[in-house]
């Protein structure tokens, strides 16, 4: 190999690692994004929740 290749194959190697780090960093803001949403889901359904477990174990101490 000459120069040039070794100059070619860096590149190439240095652009797939940008794309790849491009893509990991985009998909783990995807998840993030999920997981908010989720969490705040969760967040605003433990009121009701806590509340018809509370009716539910009235029944059961009735």
């Amino acid at each position: 190999m000459d120069r040039w290749d070794t100059i070619i194959l860096l590149a190439a190697g240095y652009l797939a690692v940008m794309a790849l780090v491009r893509l990991m960093a985009r998909r783990r803001d995807q998840v993030v994004g999920y997981v908010r949403e989720k969490i705040a889901e969760n967040r605003g359904a433990k009121t009701p929740a806590k509340e018809s477990d509370k009716s539910e174990k009235e029944k059961e101490a009735a």
